[in-house]
């Protein structure tokens, strides 16, 4: 009996610390993208269509139309408050290494996780997600649910403003950003739907004012019932170009709202393109012999 009332505080003492850290860190949170202020007076003549459409170009876009699929490795970690805060978002006990499968047309993101406690397999399309565990699909509805959410904001943080292409968004210009004596555009727009379940999401990029590749996504989380107010935004820190197209290639992930935390680093160990691949090459737990072979081997990706 005094073992377990010893636990049982220890447990309370614990829940409690990580209550009190959030609680501190709530006073950080920034601007949701939902909420951001708009710039109308900008006096450098650049709309914010334009921003876009020389990000867009940029990293390749002019030519999408000759990119059919993105083929990556991935490996990474988690930090730990984000894991005790959203547990079935992050999976982080399987989401720790991956092979995925990227397919522009139509949309479809497929995913092989390797972790601690076992295999995670993952296929997402507009009107589908399946989620199996060491090859044993699983119905539960918030796995499915919180699965589409990470498997829509991947398949942006991996295409940056590719992944918009179609989109038809209303980009509108907010005050310029700064980080590290380097200035940045951002834009804003609604994208309808949202991520995941979601039927509207909003979203900002920052955009490299010298090199016009964007440097930073931020997004809304309206897709799943336990991030509902919650917003996040990925940092590309290194970028690899591939046969005229630009990717990001090394990620940090952080919460913003409606508390400040460090989510996720995270790089590639492999990628290529262009495997002529289909979405019946990447189907729940039975991968084809040329989607299944590992991406490239790529050694630079993680920053020094």
């Amino acid at each position: 009996m005094k073992a377990l009332t010893v636990l049982l505080c220890s447990k309370l003492k614990h829940n409690v610390f990580i209550l009190f850290i959030a609680a501190v860190l709530c006073g950080c949170a920034q601007t949701s993208p939902q909420f951001e202020v708009l710039n109308e007076t900008a006096d450098d003549g650049i709309s914010a269509q334009q921003i876009f459409d020389n990000t867009f170009t940029q990293h390749g876009g002019h030519r999408l139309d000759e990119l059919k699929d993105v083929n990556v490795a991935i490996d990474g970690d988690w930090y730990y408050l984000i894991t005790r805060i959203q547990p079935l978002v992050t999976d982080h006990k399987y989401r720790q290494r991956s092979e995925e499968r990227i397919i522009l047309s139509p949309s479809t993101y497929a995913v092989t996780y390797q972790g601690e406690a076992g295999s995670k397999q993952v296929f997402r399309s507009v009107n589908t997600t399946q989620v199996a565990y060491d090859d044993n699909p699983t119905f539960d509805e918030q796995t499915l649910s919180a699965t589409a959410l990470t498997s829509d904001a991947f398949y942006l943080f991996s295409l940056g403003p590719l992944a918009l292409s179609g989109r038809n968004l209303d980009w509108e210009r907010l005050d310029d950003g700064k980080q590290k004596n380097r200035s940045y555009y951002r834009i804003n727009a609604e994208m309808t739907p949202g991520f995941g379940d979601s039927t509207s999401d909003f979203i900002s990029l920052w955009v490299d004012k010298e090199t016009n590749l964007t440097f930073r996504v931020h997004i809304t989380l309206e897709g799943f019932e336990t991030t509902k107010g919650a917003h996040v935004d990925t940092t590309y820190l290194n970028y690899t170009e591939i046969d005229g197209f630009t990717f990001p290639v090394h990620f940090f992930e952080r919460v913003l709202g409606p508390i400040r935390i460090d989510a996720h680093e995270w790089w590639y160990t492999g990628i290529d393109i262009n495997r002529a691949l289909v979405t019946s090459d990447v189907s729940l737990g039975n991968w084809s012999p040329k989607a299944a072979v590992p991406a490239a081997s790529f050694e630079n990706a993680r920053r020094p």
